[in-house]
């Protein structure tokens, strides 16, 4: 059995995120998606989707009011930047309220919540624990006022600077606007580690490494000191 599921959030990046994220789940599928309130309200209506992500501060209506509006509504999860709506949000009946950026982890026990309502209890192994990413998934960007479809196979590291982050390819260097703590969380975490507060490098890519630093296509990268056990934990098959 797959679900239905339904995205609106105004902005495309957080669209694409829970997009990409619900690709990795077999019981999932995304039957629409909008970043127009009020096209996704009709959209909604044809397609009677199992499960809605919404956002709430939007233009010319909020999450909430929609939510309001709707007469056959699905589960509801909020996907918002503001914690302040949460009350207001449960008080409608929302099965969860996640906070942007959202830790995939998190994500998870959404869908876990989700999936325990409609199936009865169930385990997060057995149910939603996401495939393996598949040798061709990709994620977009926008950089030079395109959009730009990158490869994950291609990334050798991330370097967060300032609000940007520079995704360094084999070729290229691909400079982005959004926080490399937002970017971490469109990256599959059995691929990617995040080894300081501005650096993420991909597992497959690391040459060697040592409890300081890990050697990446011939550039040594700092390991930072909160991310060390983690980062060893994981290198040594202890995680």
């Amino acid at each position: 059995m797959k679900f239905k599921c339904y995205i609106l959030d105004d902005e495309p990046l957080a669209l694409n995120v829970i997009e990409q994220h619900l690709a990795k789940f077999n019981q999932f599928e995304v039957c629409g998606k909008s970043t127009e309130p009020f096209e996704a309200m009709s959209e909604i209506k044809i397609l009677q989707p199992d499960l809605l992500f919404l956002d709430i501060q939007m233009p010319d209506i909020t999450g909430l009011e929609l939510i309001e509006s709707l007469q056959n509504k699905p589960a509801i999860i909020i996907t918002t930047a503001f914690r302040e709506y949460a009350v207001e949000g449960f008080e409608l009946n929302v099965l969860d309220y996640l906070v942007k950026p959202i830790p995939f982890t998190r994500f998870v026990k959404a869908l876990d919540k989700f999936l325990g309502q409609k199936l009865g209890p169930v385990s997060a192994s057995s149910i939603s624990s996401p495939e393996a990413v598949p040798d061709s998934a990709f994620i977009l960007v926008k950089a030079d006022r395109k959009t730009i479809k990158i490869a994950l196979d291609d990334v050798l590291y991330v370097e967060g600077v300032k609000d940007y982050v520079k995704i360094v390819l084999p070729q290229q260097r691909i400079l982005t606007k959004v926080s490399i703590g937002n970017f971490m969380t469109e990256l599959p975490g059995d691929k990617f580690l995040r080894i300081h507060k501005s650096y993420i490098v991909a597992k497959d890519k690391i040459f060697a490494y040592t409890a300081h630093d890990v050697e990446v296509n011939q550039v040594e990268i700092p390991i930072g000191r909160v991310y060390k056990e983690a980062f060893l934990k994981v290198m040594e098959g202890r995680v």
